[in-house]
């Protein structure tokens, strides 16, 4: 009965392509409606897919009004597991290994692994390890087609890669690498850039096959502020930012690029500005006063987000989504300036209806 109340009740209402839709947003200018993005796991996109009785993801994604298409560019490097970690191992766990060697155990529903080793846990050398290139990354003529078909829908193609940041407390033990941070600033910015010359050579890729946006993802903040100082920041994080942003600015200048961080990035959204980033996910709610960012940056920065993983979708009513996601595009996409998606990957413990009521609620638009 509630999939027949979402068929009926969903309609187009939209009066402009995705990207058309996209730009008028990140210019601060209202558009017909928020642009959309979907996070969910494989696990969550299979039981939507299967609630609606559509016939596949893309069909999903037209069905819920989204306006980007992923395309992303894997790097083609094997791993070891190290025989010490191995024996560590119980049998039958899943297990992957990254590029980067990290070793990470995966759980059932969850987006991301634990990860239980990394190439500098035990050393820290940097020239100890068979390090990824950029030809490892997969070329532009792999994803030239499927960007090119996406644009010509009029979807917002959008390509990612991981923050070096991230990475790098992923190959070091987290604790060691905020130490290095303070006390070895050298060591960390070249672990950084080798990282980077990789990382950046995914998004490089997709941007020259044609992707629209480009987004870096990696946390470098919790709850109460960065994991590091903002002066740290500006010294050690901002330059490969800016960087990143540059890169692919010399590329394609009308490139739309985006960043993503769990946590309070209060004391460094000017920052991000500067580098260039139209907008920043997620503005968590449970840190950042979105509202107080909306009025500070809202004429410079674009909110990426607005619906909690966290604290407001799992096991939420639908219609009290519905309400929240009507007071959030009310609150912060009067003027534009709101991409509306959940602040991080939805899992299982949301359930379908809300997941459905969010998008729908956020498509209805001005009656």
């Amino acid at each position: 009965m509630l999939a027949f109340f979402f068929s009926y009740r969903w309609r187009s209402i939209d009066s402009m392509d995705s990207y058309q839709r996209l730009l008028k947003t990140v210019a601060c200018r209202r558009a017909d409606r928020p642009p959309l993005e979907l996070m969910a796991t494989d696990q969550v996109v299979e039981s939507l897919r299967t609630y609606l009785g559509v016939a596949d993801k893309e069909d999903l994604l037209r069905k819920l009004g989204i306006d980007f298409r992923r395309v992303d560019l894997p790097i083609d490097k094997r791993q070891p597991i190290p025989a010490a970690v191995q024996s560590r191992i119980d049998p039958g766990s899943v297990v992957e290994v990254s590029p980067y060697g990290v070793v990470l155990l995966r759980h059932p529903n969850s987006p991301q692994g634990h990860r239980i080793y990394g190439p500098f846990y035990d050393t820290e050398d940097l020239d100890s390890f068979d390090w990824p290139t950029p030809e490892d990354v997969l070329h532009t003529t792999t994803v030239f087609t499927e960007i090119r078909r996406a644009n010509r829908s009029g979807f917002c193609t959008l390509s990612g890669c991981d923050n070096p940041f991230k990475i790098a407390y992923f190959m070091r033990r987290y604790d060691d690498f905020l130490v290095d941070c303070l006390r070895r600033t050298d060591y960390v910015c070249e672990l950084l850039q080798r990282i980077a010359a990789v990382e950046f050579t995914r998004a490089e890729n997709a941007v020259r096959a044609g992707a629209r946006c480009a987004m870096i993802f990696g946390d470098f903040a919790h709850q109460q502020d960065l994991m590091i100082s903002p002066q740290l920041f500006r010294k050690i994080l901002r330059p490969i930012l800016e960087e990143f942003v540059f890169r692919l600015k010399a590329i394609n200048p009308k490139v739309l690029v985006f960043l993503h961080s769990d946590g309070n990035l209060s004391s460094v959204l000017a920052d991000l500005i500067e580098c260039g980033f139209a907008a920043v996910h997620p503005i968590q709610p449970e840190c950042m006063d979105m509202a107080a960012v909306k009025r500070e940056h809202g004429d410079r920065l674009s909110l990426f987000g607005g619906v909690s993983v966290q604290s407001e979708l799992p096991g939420s009513d639908p219609r009290a989504i519905r309400r929240l996601v009507r007071e959030r595009i009310d609150q912060l996409g009067h003027n534009g300036g709101l991409i509306l998606a959940p602040t991080n990957t939805i899992i299982e413990d949301v359930p379908l209806e809300s997941i459905l009521g969010m998008y729908e609620e956020a498509r209805i638009g001005e009656e």
